[in-house]
């Protein structure tokens, strides 16, 4: 072990004053500090009374251990500085360093020892530097020093520590609870180079120790402290304790990431971790999704496949990698064979990993479905799917949208209360089509998603043939007329209260308005025997 490069304080300064004379290795000691002031008294200024001054002129041998200690107390933080602020100490780093090697034998304040810390780099080799950086360290009292002081400090790493091994010796600190605690408390008061090259690295330890989020300028940090950590080489990355591989890995996978270093991050640390484990499938699983929104099939493919290799009855990346093998139009995965022109298809949109239904119609009507799903697009109502995608490719038009359920079907099946709630919010669906100034030509149950269970509900997938009309109030009610005849039978509109099942006749044989059909229809399946 090398030997230190901070002294240490003599006892004879830092320990209470007792009658006991001093020991003769004590007096020896002594000799040593007498010698020092006695070098430099002039240059410190130091005031010493008559007993004093034998001492240092070596006229009187040290015994006594309250004189002596009195002696070296003069030696302190004021006289320290006020001496390195004057000539021949402030432009001459070697004679500044060898006497706040001497004056920090004789005092423990902390600000004497972090200018002999100050000094060092500019007298020694970054090795024994770096020693007294660690050395001054484990002498400090965080839960005391101030922030002038931790800004000193980390001022001092700044100079001492570049690169990787900067971000070593700060999470090495920071592991430390009360270095924590009080770099966050002097944070705001931190001059702006401090806090442009530690406020990062703070913000992704903080992430990692407990999942701390932030605000957006916490936001910026993590991503600064990003490119920090990820400027280290292979080793030193994957050497990084799991939480903080993990936490690095959290934040490249993030959306905006930039492409290059969530690249690094998971070329390097996602095979660090174990492949057995939940951690490593969610973040493959997150690399993956990054991959495939920025299109790189391939690269995810290859995710995919080391992630089933690990881990064989994981569905979830077998659906995804059997999506990327299956037939596409533009980014969607098709799962099924079409049923009929401009019918919906279910598929897999690779960009965002969702499930979407696909409309598709020959290159002749690829105008028409643009303007469809532009019309879609524009229209973002509650009951109307939104539209992920639309083109042309592999030989057809095609509009794919997001929305739950599947195709509804009019079947027997229907229980009176569920035919007539669906015949009430498809109706809604084309009264809030009519007041947009949209008409379909018809409301075919296959334009609808429905889903089944106790959230219930119906969404417009399919615009196909829809336009814009003034007229639409007119057309979308003759449609809706059509759709509840066919989907509320008879035997559900017997089972009705005689004056709700007249009501519920008058508006779907006569020219009831949109709103008074989904009147009708709610009051209707309110009254419907639920059974």
């Amino acid at each position: 072990m090398s030997a230190p490069v901070i002294p240490q304080v003599s006892a004879l300064a830092a320990a209470p004053v007792t009658a006991e004379p001093l020991r003769a290795d004590e007096i020896a000691e002594m000799r040593v500090h007498l010698a020092f002031i006695r070098d430099y008294k002039d240059v410190l200024r130091l005031k010493l009374n008559a007993a004093e001054d034998l001492l240092v002129n070596g006229q009187r041998e040290p015994t006594d251990r309250g004189v002596c200690h009195h002696l070296l107390g003069k030696v302190d933080r004021a006289v320290v500085e006020s001496a390195i602020g004057r000539e021949p100490l402030r432009s001459n780093p070697a004679a500044r360093a060898r006497m706040l090697a001497g004056a920090i034998r004789l005092t423990a304040d902390p600000s004497v020892l972090l200018t002999y810390l100050e000094t060092l780099p500019q007298v020694r080799s970054h090795t024994e530097a770096a020693q007294a950086f660690g050395e001054v360290v484990a002498r400090l009292d965080f839960e005391s020093v101030s922030a002038s002081r931790l800004g000193r400090l980390l001022q001092v790493l700044i100079e001492t520590f570049t690169g990787h091994e900067r971000v070593q010796v700060l999470f090495s600190l920071l592991a430390g609870a009360a270095f924590a605690r009080a770099f966050d408390a002097a944070l705001p008061s931190l001059a702006p180079a401090v806090v442009e090259a530690f406020a990062p690295l703070r913000a992704v330890h903080r992430r990692a120790a407990a999942g701390v989020g932030g605000d957006q300028e916490s936001a910026a940090w993590l991503r600064a402290g990003i490119e920090q950590l990820l400027s280290a080489p292979d080793p030193v990355l994957r050497g990084y304790g799991e939480p903080l591989r993990i936490a690095i890995l959290e934040l490249a996978l993030e959306t905006g990431t930039a492409a290059e270093l969530a690249d690094r991050a998971a070329g390097v640390l996602l095979s660090s971790l174990p492949s057995a484990g939940r951690t490593y499938a969610r973040l493959a699983m997150r690399r993956a999704a990054q991959l495939l929104g920025r299109h790189a099939d391939d690269r995810a493919r290859a995710v995919l496949d080391e992630l089933r290799r690990s881990q064989p009855s994981f569905r979830l990346a077998e659906h995804w990698r059997d999506a990327l093998d299956a037939r596409r139009i533009g980014r969607i995965a098709l799962r099924s064979p079409g049923v009929g022109a401009g019918r919906l298809v279910s598929g897999f949109w690779l960009d965002a990993q969702r499930p979407v239904w696909v409309r598709t119609a020959g290159l002749d009507a690829g105008e028409r479905l643009a303007r469809e799903a532009a019309l879609q697009r524009a229209l973002a109502l509650p009951g109307v799917a939104p539209v992920v995608e639309d083109g042309v490719a592999s030989g057809s038009a095609y509009v794919a949208v997001v929305g739950d359920g599947e195709p509804l079907v009019v079947d027997a099946d229907l229980r009176s209360a569920t035919a007539l709630a669906i015949a009430a919010a498809t109706t809604r669906i084309l009264r809030a089509l009519a007041l947009a100034g949209v008409a379909l030509p018809d409301a075919a149950p296959e334009r609808f998603l429905h889903t089944r269970g106790p959230a219930a509900g119906v969404v417009l997938a399919d615009l196909d043939g829809a336009t814009t009309s003034d007229d639409a109030a007119a057309a979308n009610a003759i449609a809706a007329r059509a759709l509840a005849g066919r989907v509320v039978t008879n035997a559900a509109v017997a089972e009705l209260p005689e004056h709700t099942r007249e009501a519920l006749a008058a508006a779907l044989t006569g020219s009831a308005t949109l709103d008074a059909l989904a009147r009708a229809l709610d009051e209707a399946a309110l009254r419907a025997p639920h059974g």
